[in-house]
């Protein structure tokens, strides 16, 4: 691409140098730089960019995009000085990718909780249909079927715009997308033209970034404030009713409001919820009828969802008895409330849930059809948000019979420091503390008895735990059958 034209929409202070006729690519990581490419220096929390110039210079980068002057300057490399790298990088991005999310109808899922269950649904449910798809989450990208490794919630700015590219290469016409507060903050989704916004709930999780409840939930308010002013573009914004937080974001939007809930007048509404052990069974009330509905998620959270999930294809013209069809058919995803078929008489249940909201609402999920006790295995990350720890152990310990605390992804915290503080916060002493997360899945197998439910929290779908600066390999499954022919209750237990 010509130069001049991609730097064409970035607010400019000073070129130092001169710019070259064309360049290849945009990197902002200088391992990936290739000849003749923009290497844009980004100033993250733990990296700054601008310390690896020379490396970048060094692999051929012929444009260098700066926040901060560098001290040395290479007479053949054109320095471009602007205000805001970050800011920069999206557009730079959004030019050289051709504005590919215009040419795609995107859904922005964000929220608390929620987010892979009810993005994961409507894309299956789409691509069921017929659809051609793509999906970018916390368990994975995928592209009409083909399936990548997804490293953050919401990729940085340059890989979200070339997945959106190579979606639109591929055919794709929707799009689903997991909105992270930290994607929006940090300006990951600059340029890119939502048409539907979903909003699943708000409640306490990474204030170790945001620092308060207040500029949280501002973080999650600017995906509506993304569907832009333009009222020539039909665009809805589907929030939670039941949800305060929902009329913050309908004065951030003008475009048209589609609500959900349980308990206040919605758009869309469930009514007479009974639960079971493997399904859940509602009447969905419209403004165009009502419908019995047996959908094969547990819980009231997952009510919710699934109400989210039937706005937003309702929304896209699917016809009502079709998507009613799929959703009868249609599993929970990875991890989600996932209920693991082990051929033994105890029952185990795998969840992401890691805040206090979330595993208050999968154990009274869990209660409402199990008779026999709940065995809790609690984690949390290390070095970040401790404040939510305590919070984890009381509501834990407050609604299962017995509790297990241990790690999620330690990093370099001590396990021992994590645990006592979710200890801190139980209101029994019906719990033990085992930092080992292998140890603790095992000791709650050990325990549980014929028709006991044991929880396994926190990581859901992930197969790894993140130790000091590794990344070391843990299947909770492969883990939990181990456990259960060490100690069985049957005689027909697996062996994969």
């Amino acid at each position: 691409m010509k130069t001049i034209a991609l730097f064409s929409n970035v607010s400019v202070i000073k070129v130092y140098g001169e710019y070259p006729l064309a360049v290849s690519n945009i990197f902002t990581d200088s391992r990936q730089v290739t000849p003749d490419s923009v290497f844009v220096c980004i100033k993250g929390y733990t990296v700054d960019g601008h310390h690896y110039i020379s490396s970048a210079i060094e692999k051929g980068a012929s444009v260098i995009v700066v926040q901060d002057i560098p001290d040395q300057m290479y007479e053949d490399v054109c320095y471009v000085h602007v205000r805001d790298t970050e800011r920069a990088a999206g557009h730079l991005a959004n030019k050289f990718f051709d504005y590919p999310s215009t040419k795609l109808r995107i859904v922005g899922v964000t929220g608390t909780n929620g987010k892979t269950t009810v993005s994961s649904v409507i894309n299956s449910v789409l691509r069921r249909e017929g659809y051609k798809t793509g999906l970018s989450g916390t368990i994975e990208i995928d592209i009409d079927g083909e399936k990548f490794e997804s490293k953050n919630t919401t990729s940085d700015v340059l890989t979200m715009q070339r997945m959106l590219k190579d979606m639109v290469e591929a055919g794709v016409t929707d799009v689903v997308m997991e909105v992270s507060s930290h994607g929006l903050v940090l300006g990951r989704l600059a340029g890119v033209d939502f048409q539907n916004g979903v909003f699943t709930n708000l409640t306490q999780d990474h204030l170790d970034f945001h620092g308060t409840m207040e500029h949280y939930k501002y973080a999650k308010g600017l995906l509506f404030a993304h569907l832009g002013q333009d009222l020539r573009k039909d665009k809805a914004a589907i929030v939670n009713a039941d949800d305060e937080v929902s009329k913050d974001y309908i004065t951030m939007t003008s475009a048209r409001i589609i609500s959900y809930g349980i308990k206040n007048e919605a758009d869309f509404r469930a009514e007479n919820i009974r639960f079971h052990e493997s399904k859940t069974s509602f009447t969905l009330k419209t403004n165009f009828g009502e419908y019995d509905l047996d959908i094969p998620f547990i819980g009231e959270f997952n009510v919710y969802n699934i109400l989210s999930v039937i706005c937003v294809l309702w929304d896209k013209g699917m016809p009502f008895e079709r998507i009613l069809m799929h959703l009868k058919e249609t599993p929970p995803p990875s991890g989600r409330m996932e209920i693991f078929q082990t051929g033994d008489k105890r029952n185990v249940i795998i969840d992401y849930a890691h805040t206090e909201d979330a595993i208050g609402k999968v154990l009274d999920s869990i209660r409402m059809f199990s008779t026999k006790k709940i065995i809790s295995i609690i984690g949390t990350g290390g070095g970040r948000d401790k404040d939510k720890r305590p919070k984890m152990g009381r509501i834990a310990t407050e609604k299962s019979d017995y509790c297990i605390f241990t790690t999620d992804n330690p990093l370099d915290e001590p396990g021992k420091e994590i645990v006592d503080m979710l200890a801190a916060g139980a209101i029994d002493d019906q719990f033990e503390c085992i930092p080992d997360r292998e140890e603790a899945i095992t000791r709650a197998v050990e325990i549980a008895k014929e028709g006991d439910v044991v929880l396994i929290a926190g990581k859901g779908h992930e197969n790894y735990q993140l130790i000091g600066k590794e990344v070391v390999p843990f299947d909770e499954k492969e883990i939990t059958l181990r456990a259960i022919r060490d100690y069985p209750l049957t005689e027909n237990i697996p062996t994969t």
